[in-house]
């Protein structure tokens, strides 16, 4: 999703956010590539909106067996391994694997649908290095949302809910964590250094007021 679409949808929840304020690991990808190469040219493994955004980037994206500088895995519902095929190829060409995550799975609704990390996993079973993961839990991830916001870390507090990615990646980070219990780990006990957890996002004003009564 693009900013403007997160806005968009954090609006409807009531939450007053611009897109300025907002970093996608989308855009934390696209600008990554723009800082290696430039306008790079991509093979993506990924849906529509993620070719839209890196194109409205500068960045050329493909989905033939074609040169590239980048193999670009991003979120989709029916990855195949016709694409790994053909990027298995490209990689020994030159082209580097870039992933916005290795999340094993993601919630939709009521569905809980594998993620990225099977993808990848598949990806680098073929290649002879790892993938560049540009997303949680990479530290590099949480220091680019300090630098654009300019919060001081210790007082930045990581809400989400997976331990593996979010909180694990925000204590490793040095930022406060919140557990929100209504995704990929709504049964795991909290871990330690964790600030605690919600049953709901719902309850984070009252959580804020506790915290913070200023």
């Amino acid at each position: 999703m693009s900013p403007i679409q997160i806005g968009e949808k954090l609006s409807k929840f009531g939450y007053q956010v611009g897109p300025g304020e907002i970093l996608p690991v989308s855009v934390a990808a696209a600008e990554y590539l723009s800082q290696k190469y430039g306008n790079a040219r991509c093979f993506l493994i990924g849906d529509e909106s993620l070719g839209h955004l890196l194109e409205e980037r500068g960045h050329i994206v493909s989905r033939r067996e074609e040169t590239a500088d980048a193999v670009v895995i991003g979120q989709c519902f029916w990855a195949d391994f016709g694409e790994i095929d053909i990027a298995r190829r490209l990689v020994e060409q030159g082209a580097q694997v870039v992933a916005l995550h290795r999340d094993a799975t993601w919630p939709d609704g009521n569905v809980i649908r594998i993620g990225l990390g099977p993808i990848v996993a598949a990806m680098e079973s073929v290649i002879q290095k790892p993938a560049t993961i540009i997303g949680k839990p990479q530290r590099a991830f949480f220091d680019a949302a300090l630098a654009r916001t300019g919060f001081v870390r210790e007082d930045t507090v990581m809400i989400g809910d997976s331990i593996a990615s979010d909180i694990s990646g925000a204590i490793s980070a040095g930022l406060r964590s919140l557990l929100v219990r209504t995704g990929n780990s709504a049964n795991d006990p909290v871990p330690a250094g964790c600030d605690g957890a919600l049953n709901s996002i719902a309850d984070l004003p009252q959580w804020c007021d506790t915290q913070f009564p200023d």
